[in-house]
């Protein structure tokens, strides 16, 4: 199972190196860095439990860390939203990131995690080959496939969201198999509908904070805009 054990390795040697560089200086690079590498591997611990015939387990660490710098990230979203606007929320944001910041302390060592999860890839090995788990992929990624062309049937603001949640599934399931063709096309998809999301979640907050209507027409163009540009990148599935 080289292929799997490879890209196993090379996620856990990104992961090694961010949390060397975090336990040095907090550094948003590095916990954005951080946050992708745990999502492919939450990824990778999917694949890994559906082979097991196991119910979906993520240590509890890995998450709770995965949680904490999603908190910082999304923060460092908004106040990029924002940077244009003058608006009270913006100095709240800014106490609320280095408030994060602070408490972002993280453990000296993650290795108990790493250990659990080389186990679950070795006892996969044991019975299975490159072929089947490739297999196993290749159907989750059409299942997939399948599932958004039903979505897009129906399409709405209520359900792009979950719709782009699918489309990151294949996202990094393309990436474990290593393959790039399609890769290019899906992220600009779902980076756009996400970035509409973003706007979607900053509006909601402005309007629970100061309720700055200039600011919210403003960002709701923006946003509405990005729906019509996600809705015509949908089209390419």
């Amino acid at each position: 199972m080289t292929r799997f054990q490879d890209y196993f390795t090379e996620l856990t040697k990104t992961f090694n190196e961010c949390h060397q560089n975090l336990l040095q200086q907090t550094i948003e690079q590095d916990i954005h860095k951080l946050r992708t590498t745990l999502k492919k591997l939450k990824t990778f611990n999917i694949l890994l439990d559906g082979l097991l015939f196991r119910e979906k387990d993520f240590p509890l660490e890995f998450d709770n860390l995965f949680k904490l710098s999603g908190e910082i990230r999304d923060i460092q979203i908004q106040q990029k939203i924002l940077e244009e606007y003058d608006d009270g929320y913006k100095a709240y944001l800014l106490y609320m990131y280095e408030d994060r910041l602070k408490k972002f302390k993280i453990k000296e060592s993650f290795d108990d995690e790493l250990i659990y999860l080389t186990d679950k890839l070795n006892r996969v090995e044991d019975y299975h080959i490159d072929e089947q788990i490739i297999m196993n992929i290749q159907t989750r990624i059409e299942m997939s496939y399948d599932d958004i062309r039903s979505m897009v049937e129906k399409i709405s603001t209520e359900n792009l969201h979950d719709l782009r949640k699918r489309i990151k599934r294949i996202y990094y399931n393309l990436l474990m198999l290593g393959d790039l063709s399609d890769i290019q096309k899906i992220d600009q998809i779902q980076e756009t509908i996400g970035l509409w999301h973003d706007y979607d979640v900053t509006i909601e907050a402005i309007r629970k904070f100061d309720n700055n209507l200039d600011i919210i027409k403003s960002l709701i163009k923006k946003r509405d805009s990005l729906y019509n540009e996600s809705l015509e990148l949908i089209k390419l599935f």
